[in-house]
């Protein structure tokens, strides 16, 4: 073989050589870009995900200023087992969402008030009772001023609240279209809640809670009152039938 010819073929081999590892540094260029890409976007998705989880544990109720003691961030007052507003017990929660001014609260009252005390009472559910206003809302709607007036009964006056609401419940089934002011004063000053109390009732000390509340309630799928919820689970019953409550609920701790 002649030295021309051998040089070319050692040329050509160089450059073969060379193009080899261009290319290999090319492919190794790409699978780095791919793999950062994929890692970027990885990273967006779990982002993402983690805003849109912050996103779904915040409530309306975050930011409210004045709240009813021992009340959650999902509208919640607590009853505890001797029927004191703002603690609560240790047993399955139950939610009980309830709104003054619905008939179909006022049927739910009057049947189950008692069966709903004793559960509590027994230590079977943990109560939380949720004053919502989706009837007659808005600042000056009937479910607003006698939701606010119970809501008020629960924070200065905790061991009338359940009898507050009886006692209102009471009331709208004897006939009362609504509950004016003065109605509101009256049952209070009935089930023991000092004057002091009810003379705040038009103050409207907890108009951003109720409000808040009520938004609350509607966005945690809340539609109608009442509505139950133990832990998680919605009740279904006929709530106008004696002992409909204690079944729909050993039905559910049962399963």
């Amino acid at each position: 073989m002649s030295r021309r010819r051998t040089l070319n073929a050692a040329a050509r081999r160089e450059a073969a050589r060379t193009q080899a590892e261009r290319l290999q540094r090319q492919q190794r260029r790409n699978r780095g870009l791919i793999i950062g890409g994929v890692v970027l976007l990885v990273a967006a998705v779990a982002a993402a995900a983690f805003i849109i989880w912050t996103g779904s544990q915040a409530t309306y109720l975050d930011d409210v200023e004045r709240t009813p003691q021992g009340a959650d961030t999902r509208g919640g007052i607590p009853v505890a087992a001797d029927g004191t507003a703002g603690l609560a017990g240790d047993a399955p929660r139950l939610d009980v969402y309830l709104d003054v001014q619905s008939p179909e609260s006022v049927a739910f009252g009057q049947a189950q008030g008692e069966a709903l005390q004793a559960l509590n009472a027994e230590g079977t559910i943990a109560l939380w009772l949720h004053p919502v206003g989706l009837v007659d809302g808005g600042l000056g709607g009937a479910s607003t001023r006698a939701g606010e007036a119970a809501v008020v009964v629960a924070d200065r006056a905790p061991t009338a609240f359940v009898a507050f609401l009886d006692a209102a419940f009471e009331m709208r089934a004897g006939g009362a279209e609504q509950l004016n002011d003065r109605d509101l004063e009256a049952l209070a000053l009935q089930v023991g809640a000092p004057q002091q109390v009810a003379d705040q009732f038009t103050d409207r000390l907890f108009d951003d809670w109720f409000v808040a509340a009520t938004d609350q309630a509607v966005r945690d799928g809340v539609e109608v009152t009442p509505t139950l919820l133990l832990d998680g689970t919605r009740l279904a019953g006929d709530w106008s039938a004696e002992g409909a409550l204690a079944d729909a609920v050993t039905a559910v701790l049962a399963s």
